[in-house]
């Protein structure tokens, strides 16, 4: 339960209107953590590949203001952990993943 809360404290859940203002008003960084057949279906544009089983937190400390996504959610808060675990500690994530993205008629790129 303790865990729960210092994680819950360090990173933000966002919704997909929230993600489209940040990229329409400031530099994010969108790393898409699906594998990559599932990207090259369809992705956020600008979004980078970071599958999860390749994740390297390390990798991604120097970017500023990431946004982590996947299908719905589940892979973009073990991602989350794992970055909250080296470290980082301003993460943000899109609540609901691509699914929610797209259900909310936001664009995808193949």
């Amino acid at each position: 339960m303790i865990i729960a809360n210092i994680i819950q404290a360090q990173y933000q859940l966002i919704t997909p209107q929230e993600l489209e203002q940040r990229m329409k008003n400031k530099s994010v960084v969108l790393i898409d953590v699906r594998e990559k057949d599932e990207y090259d279906q369809g992705h956020i544009p600008g979004a980078l590949l970071k599958p999860l089983s390749e994740f390297s937190a390390k990798e991604l400390a120097s970017y500023p203001n990431i946004v982590l996504y996947c299908r719905s959610g589940k892979r973009s808060h073990t991602a989350a952990e794992k970055l909250i675990e080296a470290g980082l500690t301003t993460i943000t994530e899109l609540q609901g993943g691509i699914s929610a993205w797209q259900q909310a008629h936001f664009p995808v790129v193949a």
